[in-house]
């Protein structure tokens, strides 16, 4: 048996916002992230990923946990244990993009700079 990953809900009145098409996120999670540095030395932190349902309607898991919210809007005592059945097939499997280095880059000179 392999083991999971945790992962822990991000709970809020507002809906997150997608990182990739700037709409409205169903559901925000964090799972474990990592990677090797320069240095060989791996790093190991906790990243979110955003369900959104034009983003993900083609994603493998998610189209059971965006059916759920379309049904069910919100959890409730009813709903919980499928929610959390749902929400965990896709968060197993949700990918988390590679770091994009030059990306980080730029942010950390614009950041120097004053202009974030």
């Amino acid at each position: 048996m392999t083991a999971r990953r945790r992962i822990d809900l991000a709970v809020s009145d507002e809906p997150p916002t997608c990182p990739r098409c700037a709409g409205r996120g169903l559901a925000l999670v964090r799972v474990p992230y990592g990677w090797t540095n320069a240095a060989g030395v791996p790093v190991r932190s906790r990243t979110g990923i955003v369900l959104c349902e034009r983003c993900d309607a083609d994603t493998p898991h998610a189209a059971p946990l965006i059916t759920w919210f379309h049904v069910h809007g919100r959890v409730r005592d009813d709903t919980g244990a499928e929610f959390a059945r749902v929400l965990r097939a896709w968060a197993e499997h949700a990918e988390v993009p590679p770091l994009d280095e030059r990306a980080l880059e730029d942010e950390i000179a614009l950041w120097g700079r004053g202009a974030l």
